[in-house]
Formats: C-alpha cells, sequence, structure tokens
C-alpha cells in the first residue's frame, strides 16, 4: 500500500468519524463510494469490487460506531432497550439479506446505494423544521417496540444493500415514529449500528463467493489491509464528531451534509 492510498484512507476515516459521532451514522456514506473510486484508481480488479467496498465498510463501522456510542452514553443520550431491539433484529435482517446481495452484480449494488443516498439527502433538504424545534425533551419511558423492530428490519435490509450501518435512516425513523428527541435519536443510533454492522460482516465472510481473488488480504469479502487506516483515523474521531455535535447547531449541519451526500450519489450514479 502506497504512502498516498494510506493518506487517503486516513483521511477517509477521520471525516467518517466525524459524520458518526455527529449525526449517528456509520460512515458508509463515504467509504463504500471512496473505496470503490480508489480500488479503481488503483488499477484493482475484481467482479466483486463494490462487494468488498460495501463488506469492508461495514467493518470499519463497527470501530467507529463503538468509539461515538461510549461518548454519546456519556451524555446520557444512548437508550439501551430500544437499541438492542433495532440492533438485534437489524443484525437478524442484514444477514439473511446479504445472502442476496452477494448475488448480485456489482453495478446494480451501485445503484441501489446511490438511490437509497439520494433519496435521504433530498429528504433533509426539504425538511423545513429545525431539529431542535422538533425535539421532545425528557427521558423516554415507554416507546413502541413493535416499531423499533420494524426500524431494525428496514436498517438490515438497508445495510446489506449499501454498506450503510443504517444509522441515516434509523435517525429519523425513531425521531418521527417513535418521538426520540434528536440527540437520543442519534446516541441510540450508534449503538443499533454496532449490532447491525457486525452482523453485516458475518454475512459477508461466510458468504464468501468461490471465485473471488483479490490481491489484499481479505476475510471473506472483507478487505482488512485496507481497512486499518480508516479504522485508525475513525476511532478518535468520532469523539471529535460527538463534541462538534453538542456543540454546532444541527439545522445547518444537516443540510450541508444532504448536499454533500447527494453530491456522492450523483457521482455513483452518472461518472
Amino acid at each position: 500500500m502506497s504512502i498516498d492510498i494510506i493518506l487517503i484512507l486516513f483521511g477517509a476515516g477521520i471525516l467518517t468519524g466525524i459524520l458518526a459521532g455527529m449525526f449517528g451514522v456509520g460512515g458508509g456514506i463515504i467509504i463504500v463510494p471512496l473505496l470503490f473510486f480508489v480500488y479503481s484508481y488503483s488499477g484493482v480488479t475484481s467482479p466483486y469490487l463494490m462487494h468488498i467496498a460495501i463488506a469492508t465498510s461495514l467493518f470499519t463501522i463497527v470501530f467507529t460506531s463503538l468509539s461515538s456510542t461510549i461518548r454519546h452514553s456519556k451524555h446520557g443520550n444512548v437508550i439501551m432497550s430500544a437499541a438492542l431491539i433495532i440492533g438485534f433484529v437489524s443484525a437478524v435482517s442484514v444477514f439473511i439479506f446479504t445472502k442476496i446481495a452477494v448475488l448480485l452484480p456489482g453495478n446494480i449494488l451501485k445503484t441501489v446505494f446511490a438511490v437509497i443516498v439520494a433519496a435521504v439527502a433530498i429528504k433533509l433538504l426539504l425538511d423545513k423544521k429545525k431539529p431542535d424545534e422538533q425535539s421532545n425533551s425528557g427521558t423516554i419511558r415507554e416507546f413502541n417496540k413493535p416499531v423499533c423492530a420494524l426500524i431494525g428490519l428496514l436498517t438490515g435490509m438497508i445495510a446489506a444493500f449499501s454498506g450503510l450501518g443504517g444509522g441515516i435512516f434509523a435517525v429519523p425513523l425513531m425521531h418521527y415514529l417513535l418521538k426520540f428527541d434528536f440527540k437520543k435519536a442519534i446516541g441510540t443510533s450508534t449503538l443499533a449500528i454496532i449490532i447491525t454492522s457486525i452482523a453485516g460482516v458475518i454475512g459477508y465472510v461466510v458468504n464468501r463467493p468461490d471465485d473471488l481473488v483479490f490481491s489484499h488480504y481479505t476475510l471473506g469479502l472483507v478487505d482488512v489491509y485496507w481497512a486499518i487506516p480508516i479504522i485508525a483515523g475513525s476511532v478518535p474521531a468520532a469523539q471529535l464528531g460527538v463534541w462538534i455535535h453538542r456543540k454546532t447547531h444541527l439545522f445547518v449541519l444537516t443540510k450541508l451534509f444532504a448536499l454533500f451526500i447527494l453530491a456522492v450519489s450523483l457521482k455513483m450514479l452518472f461518472f
């Protein structure tokens, strides 16, 4: 691995860590397209490049989200029971859907990823209410467990097909459907993502294609070799992201983030 590749992956890890801490997402929104494009730029060829990018993204998300969860829990923003329901249902869901994802061509996965991300970006841009105005303060005493299970099912499916930890969907769903305030939705999402991502990694490990030939060290479809610089950057940066989350106006950050992921999705679709 060349120095420039190491720096690119490390820098991407820092950015994903900050976003993970700020928004309760795993960072797949950056890691998946970055790995795909860097593989292509480096001349790495395989019909499973998109599958490898997704599997590797889920692997790095485990460590990034763990770092975020530790910091969010210290601020009382992790609702443990809800996170466990969402996490374990999504774990079953992601494991099942990775069996389907491995059978699909990489171009289809790339398109699915781009469309999902574009839809989320548009939703965030069109939402005129500020997070502060939508929040419900106070402690969450009761919540709808079947709705938690539904959120887990959807986020697991999304994780399998896109490499996202699911937080980019779980956070707004928890806020709108479970009436969690925005900060608790983000904190709870970080814990649920850990469980989802672990299941996704297991799914991509045990469902390794028999005809996979890849030059890097892989665990199933996970490129452990290229994951290390990403994790090295994302773990400490996630702590910084939580700090920024507490200090910065979320309305502005949400719109900027939406524009960024919309640009990423358009690049994946048309370039």
